[in-house]
């Protein structure tokens, strides 16, 4: 599967481990190489992107860097053929109910982690895989994607979300 588009969410969160191997040049090597030639980074809370290193990306990798901290990301869902984002509740829906593929990353810093719950369980059903930061570039590597359950949308699989979720966190 080529990932022309790649869009990157951290929600209102602030999780610099994950924007910060985004556009490292193990994981942009990566992207060049499934032919990536846009990459969309929603980075929340996190720091920026320098301006210096997103005209480096361009030139080296020949990918395009769009970066912002918040605005509706409707379009970046739709325009993506990949999304990778943290194992916030609302992400995993927003993959699912758009038909994409998914790579969620776990965010370790949590202190009450139910992203991992959530995560494994995505995964176990086979609608979207996940990991730690630090194995992204090896999943980018190496997972695919074209694997992935469509999931269903309807009463029942909404229904099983919903409930799963519900487990989670009590």
């Amino acid at each position: 599967m080529n990932l022309a588009v790649v869009y990157v969410t951290v929600g209102t969160t602030k999780f610099d481990a994950l924007t910060t191997i985004m556009v490292s040049d193990t994981v942009l090597e990566v992207l060049k190489k499934r032919q990536c030639q846009k990459l969309v980074l929603q980075q929340g809370n996190s720091l920026p992107v320098e301006l210096a290193r997103i005209q480096e990306i361009e030139k080296k990798y020949g990918i395009k860097l769009e970066q912002y901290s918040f605005r509706p990301n409707l379009s970046d869902i739709r325009e993506a053929d990949l999304i990778i984002g943290h194992a916030g509740a609302g992400t995993c829906l927003d993959i699912l109910e758009n038909g994409k593929a998914g790579l969620i990353v776990v965010n370790d810093e949590l202190m009450d982690n139910h992203q991992m719950e959530l995560a494994q369980q995505l995964a176990d059903e086979q609608y979207l895989y996940y990991c730690r930061v630090n194995q992204v570039p090896s999943k980018l590597s190496s997972l695919d994607f074209n694997a992935l359950k469509p999931y269903e949308r309807g009463t029942e699989n909404m229904r099983k979300f919903v409930s799963s979720l519900a487990e989670l966190m009590c």
